[in-house]
Protein backbone atom coordinates (compact mmCIF):
# COMPACT_ATOMS: atom_id res chain seq x y z
CA UNK A 1 0.00 0.00 0.00
CA UNK A 2 1.31 3.35 -0.94
CA UNK A 3 -0.41 6.52 1.09
CA UNK A 4 -0.10 9.60 -0.04
CA UNK A 5 -0.58 12.97 1.53
CA UNK A 6 -0.09 16.69 1.02
CA UNK A 7 2.28 18.80 2.33
CA UNK A 8 0.94 19.34 5.23
CA UNK A 9 1.05 15.61 6.72
CA UNK A 10 4.65 15.68 6.72
CA UNK A 11 6.26 14.97 9.77
CA UNK A 12 8.48 12.32 11.65
CA UNK A 13 6.20 10.97 13.84
CA UNK A 14 3.58 10.33 11.32
CA UNK A 15 5.94 8.51 8.94
CA UNK A 16 6.67 6.23 11.74
CA UNK A 17 3.38 5.03 12.42
CA UNK A 18 2.61 4.81 9.19
CA UNK A 19 5.19 2.91 7.83
CA UNK A 20 5.13 0.81 11.10
CA UNK A 21 1.90 -0.35 9.60
CA UNK A 22 3.65 -1.71 6.46
CA UNK A 23 2.09 0.30 4.12
CA UNK A 24 4.74 3.64 2.43
CA UNK A 25 4.72 6.70 1.86
CA UNK A 26 5.00 9.46 -1.10
CA UNK A 27 4.12 12.78 0.60
CA UNK A 28 4.83 16.38 -0.43
CA UNK A 29 6.96 18.27 1.70
CA UNK A 30 6.58 22.07 2.28
CA UNK A 31 8.15 24.54 0.74
CA UNK A 32 9.31 25.21 4.38
CA UNK A 33 10.28 21.92 5.39
CA UNK A 34 13.82 20.97 5.87
CA UNK A 35 15.39 17.90 4.26
CA UNK A 36 19.38 18.23 4.41
CA UNK A 37 20.86 15.61 2.06
CA UNK A 38 22.17 12.89 3.16
CA UNK A 39 23.58 11.37 0.13
CA UNK A 40 22.90 11.74 -3.46
CA UNK A 41 21.56 8.64 -5.46
CA UNK A 42 22.37 8.28 -9.27
CA UNK A 43 19.31 9.37 -10.64
CA UNK A 44 19.74 13.31 -8.93
CA UNK A 45 17.21 11.86 -5.99
CA UNK A 46 18.63 12.23 -2.31
CA UNK A 47 18.63 10.35 0.91
CA UNK A 48 17.97 12.35 3.87
CA UNK A 49 16.70 11.86 7.84
CA UNK A 50 12.89 12.50 9.22
CA UNK A 51 14.29 13.67 12.56
CA UNK A 52 12.06 13.49 16.11
CA UNK A 53 12.08 16.42 18.04
CA UNK A 54 14.09 14.42 21.17
CA UNK A 55 16.74 11.70 20.55
CA UNK A 56 14.97 9.52 23.01
CA UNK A 57 11.33 9.25 20.61
CA UNK A 58 13.50 6.92 18.60
CA UNK A 59 15.68 6.71 15.38
CA UNK A 60 15.55 9.04 12.43
CA UNK A 61 13.37 7.50 9.48
CA UNK A 62 15.53 7.84 6.35
CA UNK A 63 13.56 8.82 3.12
CA UNK A 64 14.35 9.68 -0.47
CA UNK A 65 13.82 12.79 -1.33
CA UNK A 66 12.42 13.79 -5.25
CA UNK A 67 12.33 17.20 -6.52
CA UNK A 68 10.69 18.71 -9.85
CA UNK A 69 8.94 21.17 -11.16
CA UNK A 70 6.07 20.64 -14.07
CA UNK A 71 6.20 21.91 -17.51
CA UNK A 72 3.19 22.94 -19.04
CA UNK A 73 2.41 24.68 -22.49
CA UNK A 74 0.25 28.11 -22.14
CA UNK A 75 -2.37 28.66 -24.80
CA UNK A 76 -0.04 31.10 -26.80
CA UNK A 77 2.44 28.25 -27.06
CA UNK A 78 5.21 29.21 -24.59
CA UNK A 79 6.09 26.65 -21.94
CA UNK A 80 5.01 27.72 -17.84
CA UNK A 81 6.88 25.71 -14.95
CA UNK A 82 5.40 25.22 -11.76
CA UNK A 83 6.59 25.38 -8.68
CA UNK A 84 9.19 23.24 -7.15
CA UNK A 85 7.32 19.94 -5.33
CA UNK A 86 9.06 18.13 -3.78
CA UNK A 87 7.98 14.34 -2.84
CA UNK A 88 9.46 12.26 0.28
CA UNK A 89 9.31 8.08 0.28
CA UNK A 90 10.28 5.47 2.05
CA UNK A 91 11.29 3.33 -1.39
CA UNK A 92 14.73 3.93 -1.46
CA UNK A 93 15.46 2.05 -4.45
CA UNK A 94 15.88 4.28 -7.42
CA UNK A 95 15.77 1.28 -10.07
CA UNK A 96 12.69 -0.29 -8.73
CA UNK A 97 10.63 3.08 -8.31
CA UNK A 98 11.95 5.66 -10.69
CA UNK A 99 11.87 8.96 -9.82
CA UNK A 100 9.39 10.02 -12.62
CA UNK A 101 6.80 7.46 -11.62
CA UNK A 102 6.20 8.17 -8.39
CA UNK A 103 6.12 12.00 -9.38
CA UNK A 104 3.61 10.50 -11.82
CA UNK A 105 1.87 8.49 -8.52
CA UNK A 106 1.42 11.79 -6.74
CA UNK A 107 -1.25 13.35 -8.34
CA UNK A 108 -3.33 10.29 -7.85
CA UNK A 109 -3.74 11.95 -4.72
CA UNK A 110 -6.31 14.73 -6.18
CA UNK A 111 -8.33 12.01 -7.34
CA UNK A 112 -9.19 10.45 -4.41
CA UNK A 113 -9.76 14.51 -2.39
CA UNK A 114 -12.22 14.99 -5.24
CA UNK A 115 -14.09 11.94 -4.31
CA UNK A 116 -13.45 12.42 -0.86
CA UNK A 117 -15.19 16.34 -1.15
CA UNK A 118 -18.32 14.97 -3.24
CA UNK A 119 -18.97 12.76 -0.22
CA UNK A 120 -18.48 15.15 1.89
CA UNK A 121 -20.19 18.58 0.41
CA UNK A 122 -22.14 17.20 -1.88
CA UNK A 123 -23.88 13.96 -0.46
CA UNK A 124 -23.91 15.55 3.09
CA UNK A 125 -26.19 18.82 2.20
CA UNK A 126 -24.84 20.30 4.72
CA UNK A 127 -25.69 17.49 7.57
CA UNK A 128 -22.78 14.80 9.22
CA UNK A 129 -21.67 12.69 7.02
CA UNK A 130 -21.31 9.88 8.80
CA UNK A 131 -23.99 9.78 11.51
CA UNK A 132 -22.92 6.34 13.05
CA UNK A 133 -21.03 6.46 16.75
CA UNK A 134 -20.00 3.14 16.08
CA UNK A 135 -16.96 1.23 13.94
CA UNK A 136 -19.51 -1.39 12.32
CA UNK A 137 -21.85 1.61 11.57
CA UNK A 138 -19.71 3.80 9.99
CA UNK A 139 -18.82 0.86 8.00
CA UNK A 140 -21.71 0.47 6.57
CA UNK A 141 -22.33 4.41 5.88
CA UNK A 142 -19.04 4.51 4.13
CA UNK A 143 -19.92 1.56 1.32
CA UNK A 144 -23.41 3.35 1.30
CA UNK A 145 -21.84 6.38 -0.18
CA UNK A 146 -19.44 4.71 -2.15
CA UNK A 147 -22.11 2.88 -3.97
CA UNK A 148 -24.35 5.76 -4.60
CA UNK A 149 -20.72 7.72 -5.99
CA UNK A 150 -20.32 5.03 -8.30
CA UNK A 151 -23.96 4.79 -9.40
CA UNK A 152 -23.78 8.40 -9.72
CA UNK A 153 -20.91 8.00 -11.81
CA UNK A 154 -22.00 5.84 -13.90
CA UNK A 155 -25.11 7.48 -14.84
CA UNK A 156 -22.83 10.56 -16.24
CA UNK A 157 -20.75 7.50 -17.99
CA UNK A 158 -24.00 6.37 -19.31
CA UNK A 159 -25.18 10.23 -20.11
CA UNK A 160 -22.31 11.11 -21.97
CA UNK A 161 -21.51 8.50 -23.73
CA UNK A 162 -24.01 8.50 -26.69
CA UNK A 163 -23.33 12.21 -27.47
CA UNK A 164 -19.59 12.03 -26.98
CA UNK A 165 -19.56 14.07 -24.08
CA UNK A 166 -16.06 13.84 -22.28
CA UNK A 167 -17.20 12.77 -18.64
CA UNK A 168 -15.18 15.51 -16.63
CA UNK A 169 -17.53 18.36 -18.67
CA UNK A 170 -20.59 16.38 -16.11
CA UNK A 171 -20.91 18.14 -12.44
CA UNK A 172 -21.41 15.91 -10.14
CA UNK A 173 -23.45 17.94 -8.15
CA UNK A 174 -25.93 18.55 -10.98
CA UNK A 175 -25.90 14.87 -11.29
CA UNK A 176 -26.39 14.40 -8.12
CA UNK A 177 -29.33 16.34 -7.81
CA UNK A 178 -31.06 15.38 -11.13
CA UNK A 179 -30.72 11.28 -9.11
CA UNK A 180 -32.44 12.83 -6.45
CA UNK A 181 -34.83 14.10 -8.10
CA UNK A 182 -35.50 11.25 -10.13
CA UNK A 183 -35.79 9.36 -7.06
CA UNK A 184 -37.92 11.61 -5.12
CA UNK A 185 -40.42 12.09 -8.04
CA UNK A 186 -41.28 8.19 -7.24
CA UNK A 187 -42.74 7.58 -3.48
CA UNK A 188 -41.94 4.47 -1.65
Amino acid sequence: MLVLADRNFLSWSLARDVLATGAHILWRASASFTLKPVEVLPDGTYLAELKPARKSDGPPVTVRVIEYTAHTTAGHGSEVSSELFCLVTDLLDTEEYPALDLACAYPMRWGCETVIGHHKTDMGEGQPVLRSNDPAGVAQEMWALFAVYQAICQLIGAGVDAPGIPPERVSFPHALQAAVGTVAAFPP
